[in-house]
């Protein structure tokens, strides 16, 4: 439960290491007997502690004399057997135990060690019967406990106690659910289908195969969230006399010739492993893969390192001669030398960049005349001449490996008309442990199986593969209709969020009505794990109406075997389940059940059976029970009707008999524990109450609707409240009533009836002095309203009270009231003028859960809470966890909002063991609300079995802007509440600040900003339905409209910091009004690289560049979206670097310089009640340069060390105009002649249409006209050296079009030997034209370092033709090496498709008309020249001058030097939009010189890698 939606709770082994004391039992611990002790089988509960069980009485544990309960032994024989408690079946059960051993012969006997002279009794659990019996009673805190002889003899025994407790491994004696089925044996589930809502079961896990009646186990596994979708192909062919596909993964596939496939159609698609693998085998594989690459690329690295050994060896060992020094074999041997070198650095930087790709699945779909069937390469080796195509696993029962390494079962799913093929895995093991508890049925080892063996499931998968198995909004609405589709009688949810909004959603709307009222499905859910504070239950089961909230709940059959402890502590709640009541006051954990078992897991974490605790295992366990009542009244009501069909029970009618038959344990707002057997005969004897199937809506008027009375802060209880209650009966509707399926009116007529029929005369009853409410309310079909009066003003404050209005049927009192109104008062301690509130030395004893509330004064910001623990004295009790939970209400937050949870550690040995007068002192900070009561709840973690003293208190400080300036105090989950602030374009801003609840010193203000945050508008907008057949709306019947915003973003720096978030949607999922909220993240290679729910959470995006982020809203109406199309997309991007507003006290010290930090405001306090003025210089330094006018710096504002930051934004102000480029002259300089306007309109019609001619150059297909047009250009009158050069680019350009993006050899480059020879030709005459003047560059810069002078206009328009020449010098250049690159080196057709190698050929000698020498000598030449004209960091980024000279270097063989220059490129440069067709040309000169050096592993890592690194399009949301 929580954020991160696990509801596993606190795994609670480690703190086991508390309990191995030796100590007299004290009040609190489980008071221990044995059988002997134990009269009447109804006042045996058992415990799971073989031998041992508590006797109970009305509901209550009884603590009762040993003596006298030793007078009950003779009647414990005859009457109880453990296996029959248990529920074991009679198969499954131990030879019995023989006659029980008498009382002073137990307590005289079994005092000393078994030995020869002593022989133990025959049977362990005889063992453990007798030493049990020697019990005394001692006294302990004005209670009866009872310590036995066992922990001292038992204790030091070397032979085992007795045979391993199985029946504790999964709880069901305390819940009588074993008993239940022990009498009922087909009463197990069988006949039901259960949906769970979780993580997705695994189809390998043990347990989970088939029932108890040998049906299959699962009925269907559903992927609610689609993150296993594969999106597949058009329909395509095999090419005659082949069986063959090319793959979406590039690779040929090989299909298997026994397929049927009448159509010959099929469709292909692929999926990543790790897109669908849970975490950790996700982690698994990734290591075991990179361990064998890593080998593989070692022994590559190994061979170049030989090479460079020999190499260098060999340098050292001739000696080279003058004469062949002058031929040059000293400069072959350092070039090869250098070249290994570069290969070695190569590896080295691929191996720093590497990355794991996992396995790309291919799938190919076809149908075979009866059903889709879907083949899956999970070889990833193109070989599926041997596959078997599934099915959809619903219809054919198919389940194969994902990954046959690491045990990774799957199944399949179709839509849309095979469109989709949906891969269904696990997406963690939460689901599977969790239908263990519920369902599962081992055969063979019965004492593991569920609750209800003879259930079936439904495994819904709603966790998300994509955002770390969160549950979306998506996977939640196609579970809805999940569940409708597959007619589930009951399901299980242990999924949930805090929620700000309780009961409301539309999700929540949807379940309540459709599935639970309409459907009639029995929707049980997690309250959470969240505890101890009040009010911490989650969404859905603790906050929403319909739906049964479970808590979890411990006995002494968990402790002794899921646990290991061998003290127990009386049955509780674990400390750390959640509690109600929810923020509009209704019971929020509605029932509990036991929280811990040790149940199946997936057969991919390698472990059959596993312990788990939280709310999580609790939700299934009652599940179960739940499934074993259902089963029974289908089997009932089908024996009445002669094996016909029968009607469903109504969740109602269930819900009603859990609730008024849970056991009380002692939970503060009166939820108990579950009693499948009395729920049982409650049902029976009401069988005929036909008002069992109708539910009451409790609201309370006065409070907006409330579904109780919740008086939490302090103006709550301030006078007595008069209230005014509504009561209305809820109906449980029928599918069929619906007017589409009742033509003739006949079921609406009987439907409508029943409501005209109803009527309740209730009698009314509040359990406390300070609630009154009238003795009798009259209710029919439209409900009714009563007054109440609640009168907290004499109630303790500081306390927690709790009372409740009970209606009861005046005709059937007995039956336990029909509805109930929870009264929950918090009355808060009031603070005084000092701001301290001391809650004294609080004694507790194992379990105990102590909470005190206090109103937080007006203005305070942060509170201080101090734990003491005096140590006075050396003291024996063991250490001890404690929680410290405490937490505040803000109107419509969630109570995470507000809220500070840690464990601390009380009696830490160091203090234990004779410290004197040594202090424990624990101190903790948190911000809070003020006005708002403050929960302070000190709770010991359930399972320490010793006693302790802690002593708390709490201060509060504070200081806020005051008046209209007053801004909310921080903590909000939203961060984008109200803040100080501080508009740039100001100069100067002030802020007033005032301490209102105490004096507040050593006030050092501090103002930082560290997040740009800006407003993106959508560069798109669509609505449009839905078109897959999943998001029909499960009560609408109608497709659900999305709509899709895309946002253009850019990052500056690799390795930025961002958070983007749509406020209206950010942080909501079931009190969302909206379907789903979908966001991603896409890199200019259209990689999804994040991707998020409305959780929002920061994001490091590895590589500066241009993202697209792609937000997805889905709703049922279309015209709520279409306001939507133009949100703003808010992103916050952190800080390199903090930037520090300068703040001041006074406005003149804001212009004169003195700052706050150097000299303390105010004398650095401020008194209570005073108010401090601050001024802010709004004009800052370190202001990104990306910051537009507009956008806002978000950071704090610290005042003291005490008291909680406040927000600060600034406003981004207007820039400085910045200064003029000049333009470039356009004419000659020495035409400084004034003209007419005759004449300046003439130069500028010819300039005009000789611009328009050049440009025509380029546009021309025709290589005639083009030559033609270049001909009449040069042979032209005025055409001076700049304007032929500009002539001879463009036909440069229209030579060579795709210099920038294509390497000179590729498809994409449509270089030809002609062109490359005329493009020779071109650029050696624009060299000459632009050389003389591009010379003077260098000149007519340094010449602008000098001061301006009356010729400085003149320079710089001299500077703009020179480096104009430069440039065009430049670009022939390249030009010209590409064109040499072409003519010298490209790969031959038949190596072009070649994954490991690449062959290049003599394009010139090819042709018969030259030597390849002459070419590469030119070449060589070229490639020199345009290096003099480029500088270093150039070379090295520039994509254009790499992919025109590193040509060259492969045509020298020189691999490793093209390769190690392409590698820093590919690393360095960002990913832009602009910039993408040069990254692919370096990409593909990258691979090429892999394969050419021979770097198979390396090749064949890189081809994989590209389909994951640049998909051809979008993945979906």
């Amino acid at each position: 439960m929580g954020l991160f939606t696990s509801c596993f709770g606190d795994i609670d082994n480690h703190h086991n290491l508390y309990g191995y004391h030796k100590r007299v039992r004290q009040s609190g611990r489980r008071a221990a007997v044995t059988k002997a002790m134990i009269g009447k089988p109804e006042n045996f509960v058992h415990t799971g502690h073989l031998g041992i069980g508590t006797v109970r009485g009305n509901n209550n544990s009884l603590n009762t004399d040993p003596e006298k309960l030793r007078t009950l032994m003779s009647q414990v024989s005859a009457v109880i057997d453990e296996d029959t408690l248990l529920g074991v079946p009679t198969e499954a059960r131990r030879p019995p135990v023989p006659a029980a051993v008498g009382v002073a012969s137990a307590m005289s006997e079994q005092t000393t060690l078994p030995g020869p002279e002593n022989t133990p009794p025959s049977t362990p659990l005889e063992a453990a019967d007798s030493t049990a019996a020697a019990a005394t009673a001692t006294e302990s805190s004005g209670k009866t406990t009872i310590t036995t002889a066992a922990s001292v003899a038992e204790a030091s025994s070397s032979t085992p106690r007795g045979p391993f407790p199985t029946h504790g491994l999964l709880p069901r004696t305390d819940t009588q659910a074993g008993e239940f089925v022990r009498k009922n044996p087909s009463y197990d589930g069988r006949g039901t289908v259960v949906a769970v809502l979780d993580t997705g079961i695994d189809p390998g896990a043990q347990g989970l195969q088939t029932t108890s009646d040998g049906k299959r186990k699962v009925v269907d596994f559903v992927d609610c969230t689609g993150s296993g979708d594969v999106e597949l192909g058009e329909p395509q062919r095999c090419a005659s006399g082949a069986l063959e596909l090319r793959g979406a993964s590039g690779r040929m596939l090989r299909l298997n010739a026994e397929w049927t496939n009448p159509t010959g159609e099929w469709r292909v698609g692929a999926k990543r492993l790790y897109d669908i693998a849970p975490s950790s085998v996700r982690g698994a594989a990734k290591r075991e893969r990179e361990e064998r690459f890593r080998k593989e690329a070692q022994r590559v690295a190994d061979g170049v390192g030989a090479q460079r050994g020999k190499e260098s060896k060999q340098g050292k060992d001739v000696k080279e001669d003058k004469e062949d020094k002058e031929k040059g074999k000293d400069g072959d041997k350092e070039s090869k030398m250098t070249e290994l070198d570069a290969q070695a650095a190569a590896l080295a930087l691929l191996g720093t960049a590497y990355e794991d790709s996992g396995a790309m699945l291919d799938c190919v779909v076809f149908h075979d005349g009866t059903q889709w069937r879907a083949a899956v390469d999970t070889e990833a080796a193109g070989d599926l001449t041997h596959a078997h195509a599934m099915g959809a696993y619903k219809t054919t029962g198919d389940v194969a490996l994902l990954s046959r390494r690491q045990l990774l079962y799957f199944t399949l799913n179709f839509y849309d008309d095979g469109r989709i093929l949906s891969i269904v895995v696990s997406a963690g093991p939460h689901a599977t442990h969790v239908s263990g508890i519920l369902a599962a049925n081992h055969a063979d080892e019965p004492q593991n199986n569920g609750v209800a063996p003879g259930a079936q499931l439904v495994s819904l998968l709603i966790g998300d593969h994509r955002v770390a198995s969160l549950e979306t909004g998506v996977a939640l609405t196609r579970a809805a209709a999940a569940i409708v589709e597959h007619g589930a009688d009951l399901a299980n949810m242990s999924f949930g969020e805090p929620s700000a909004t309780h009961n409301a959603g539309q999700w929540v709307q949807t379940l309540r009505a459709e599935v639970v009222r309409r459907h009639r499905c029995v929707f049980v859910a997690s309250a959470g794990n969240e505890g101890p504070a009040l009010t911490t239950v989650g969404a859905p089961g603790g906050t929403t109406a319909g739906v049964i909230g479970v808590g979890a709940f411990v006995g002494d059959e968990q402790m002794r075997t899921d646990h290991g402890m061998y003290e127990f502590v009386h049955d509780t709640s674990f400390t750390w389940s959640s509690r109600g009541p929810t923020a509009d006051g209704a019971r929020g954990c509605d029932v509990f059940a036991p929280g811990s078992a040790i149940a199946s897991y997936p057969a991919y974490t390698q472990q059959r059976l596993r312990l788990a605790n939280g709310t999580s295992m609790s939700s299934p366990n009652l599940c179960g029970c739940l499934a074993l009542l259902v089963s029974a009244w289908k089997q009932q009501q089908q024996q009445q009707q002669n094996g016909g069909a029968s009607a469903r029970i109504s969740p109602y009618r269930i819900s009603n008999a859990l609730l008024a038959t849970a056991r009380p344990f002692g939970d503060e707002l009166g939820a108990g524990l579950v009693q499948t057997d009395d729920a049982w005969q409650f049902l029976m004897r009401h069988r005929q109450r036909v008002y069992e199937d109708v539910d009451y809506a409790v609201a309370v008027l006065d409070m907006g609707g409330a579904r109780g009375v919740y008086l939490r802060n302090a103006e709550d209880s301030a006078q007595p409240r008069h209230l005014k209650v509504s009561v209305a009966p809820i109906f449980v509707d029928d599918a069929g009533d619906a007017l589409e399926f009742d033509a003739d009116g006949r079921r609406g007529q009987a439907a409508n009836q029943r409501r005209f029929d109803f009527e309740q005369r209730v009698l009314l009853t509040a359990d406390a002095p300070w609630v009154r409410v009238p003795d009798a309310l009259y209710l029919g079909s439209d409900g009714s309203v009563f007054s109440a009066m609640v009168d907290a003003t004499r109630l303790e404050p500081g306390r927690l009270h709790v009372a409740t209005i009970r209606g009861f049927d005046s005709g059937a009192v007995e039956r336990g009231p029909i509805f109930t109104v929870p009264v929950t008062v918090t009355k808060p301690l009031a603070v005084g003028p000092g701001a301290y509130v001391r809650l004294g030395t609080l004694s507790f004893q194992p379990t105990d859960v102590v909470r005190r509330f206090i109103a937080v004064p007006a203005g305070a910001t942060r509170a201080r809470i101090v734990l003491r623990t005096p140590n006075a004295e050396a003291h024996a009790a063991a250490p001890a966890l404690f929680y410290l939970h405490c937490l505040q209400l803000a109107p419509q937050e969630r109570f995470t909002a507000y809220e500070l949870k840690e464990r601390v550690s009380i009696g830490h040995p160091s203090f234990a063991a004779g410290a004197g007068s040594a202090e424990q002192r624990y101190q903790r900070f948190m911000d809070v609300l003020g006005g708002a009561t403050l929960e302070v709840c000190v709770a010991q973690f359930w399972n320490q079995v010793d006693g302790h003293a802690v002593d708390v208190a709490v201060d509060f400080h504070g200081i806020t802007p005051a008046g209209s300036q007053s801004a909310r105090s921080p903590g909000g989950a939203s961060g984008l509440g109200a803040a100080i602030a501080i508009n740039g374009n100001y100069g100067v801003v002030r802020a007033d600040f005032s301490a209102a609840v105490r004096p507040e010193y050593g006030v050092r203000p501090k103002a930082t900003l560290d997040v740009l945050r800006t407003a993106l508008r959508p560069l798109s907008a669509t609505v449009a339905p839905c078109a897959s057949e999943r998001d029909i709306h499960p009560a609408s019947g109608v497709a659900i409209h999305r709509l899709v915003l895309d946002y253009a973003l850019e990052t500056k720096s690799d390795g930025a910091t961002i958070r983007p978030r749509l406020p209206a949607l950010d942080g909501k999922i079931y009190e969302s009004w909206a379907d789903d909220f979908a966001l991603a993240i896409f890199d200019a290679n259209k990689r999804r690289v994040a991707s998020q729910i409305s959780y929002t959470a920061s994001v490091t995006l590895r590589r500066r560049g241009s993202y697209l982020v792609r937000v997805q809203i889905r709703h049922r109406n279309e015209k709520d979206l279409e306001a939507l199309k133009t949100a703003p997309l808010l992103v916050d991007t952190q800080l390199a670097t903090k930037i520090n507003i300068p703040t001041f006290p006074t406005l003149a010290a804001a212009f004169t310089g003195t700052v706050v930090g150097s000299r303390p405001a105010a004398g650095g306090s401020i008194a209570r009640g005073a108010t401090v003025p601050l001024f802010f210089r709004t004009e800052l330094t370190g202001v990104p340069a990306e910051a537009k006018p507009g956008d806002v710096l978000c950071g704090s504002l610290s005042l003291s060390a005490q008291t909680a930051e406040l927000p600060v934004e600034y406003v981004v102000p207007a820039r400085a105009p910045a200064a003029e480029k000049p333009k470039a002259a356009a004419a000659a300089i020495d035409s400084e002649a004034a003209l007419t306007p005759a004449e300046s309109d003439r130069r500028a019609l010819d300039e005009a249409i000789r611009s328009l001619r050049i440009g025509w150059i380029r546009k021309a297909k025709d290589d005639g006209v083009r030559e033609q047009l270049v001909g009449d250009l040069l042979a032209s009158d005025d055409a001076d050296a700049d304007f032929r050069a500009a002539v001879l680019s463009a036909q440069l350009d229209a030579l060579d079009p795709a210099r920038k993006t294509h390497l000179p050899w590729s498809d994409g480059a449509r270089l030809t030997a002609d062109a490359a020879r005329s493009a020779v030709g071109v650029a050696d005459r624009i060299v000459e034209l632009t050389y003389p003047l591009a010379l003077t560059v260098g000149l007519l810069q340094n010449q602008g370092h000098q001061a301006a002078g009356v010729g400085d206009a003149d320079r710089r328009r001299r500077l703009l033709l020179a480096e104009d020449a430069r440039d065009r010098l430049v670009g022939a250049l390249t030009t010209k090496c590409r064109a040499l690159a072409f003519l010298t080196t490209q790969p031959t057709a038949s190596s072009r498709s070649s994954e490991t190698s690449v062959d290049f050929v003599d394009v010139v000698a090819a042709s018969g008309d030259g030597s390849l020498g002459h070419w590469l000598a030119d070449y060589e030449k070229a490639v020199a020249e345009l290096a003099r004209w480029t500088g270093e960091k150039l070379q090295a980024e520039d994509a254009p001058f790499l992919v025109a000279t590193l040509p060259l270097l492969v045509a020298k063989q020189s691999y490793g030097r093209a390769l190690l220059s392409a590698l820093r490129w590919i690393d360095g440069a960002p990913l832009l939009e602009s910039n993408a067709a040069e990254r692919r040309a370096m990409v593909e000169l990258r691979d090429l010189l892999v394969s050419q050096l021979g770097w198979s592993v390396w090749a064949d890592h890189l081809r994989d890698l590209a389909l994951v690194e640049r998909p051809s399009s979008y993945e979906a949301l």
